[in-house]
């Protein structure tokens, strides 16, 4: 009986780090344009150009954008950022075009831009940029308490079968 109570109580505990846990896969890279082309034409002759954004917004990945958007426009296209997203603190990485430049690393206060409207703090994109919008810390937070219940309830439900199975 012992046995069959530890062997629920792990895939209970299984299951639990599964659901809890969410890993995001890509496989491949983008085959139907070459990796070196840095514009590409859209409909009606649109200059576009290819942009990365990650993070806390609904629809994260790669996006071919016209040649003229700025962050706010592009956090659009990606449908806008999700709760728990960290306005004040943007990063967006712009990749080196030339080898002998390195890479920089801008910070961007949005939730500025939308308390004071003031569009001059907010860049244009060029190609090859990633953007990440990162989570709060109120959001990692709650997903922590949400694990700590969740073993604390497993925990609790492994108590009560063990006391009733020794009765």
């Amino acid at each position: 009986m012992k046995f069959t109570i530890r062997r629920i109580f792990i895939i209970l505990l299984t299951f639990l780090l599964v659901q809890t846990i969410n890993v995001n896969l890509t496989f491949g890279q983008d085959e139907k344009y070459p990796r070196g082309a840095q514009y590409f034409l859209g409909t009606n002759d649109q200059l576009l150009i290819k942009i990365n954004i990650w993070g806390f917004v609904a629809k994260p990945g790669q996006y071919l954008v016209p040649s003229d958007t700025d962050l706010i426009s592009l956090i659009s296209f990606a449908g806008g950022p999700i709760d728990g997203a960290k306005l004040n603190k943007i990063k967006l990485i712009r990749s080196a075009l030339k080898k002998d430049i390195k890479q920089k690393v801008i910070s961007i206060n949005v939730q500025k831009f939308i308390n004071d409207g003031d569009d001059s703090i907010i860049p244009h994109i060029k190609p090859g940029d990633t953007i990440i919008v990162s989570g709060s810390r109120w959001y990692h937070f709650s997903k922590y308490l949400e694990f700590v219940t969740k073993i604390a309830m497993l925990f609790q439900i492994y108590t009560w079968v063990t006391y009733y199975s020794t009765r």
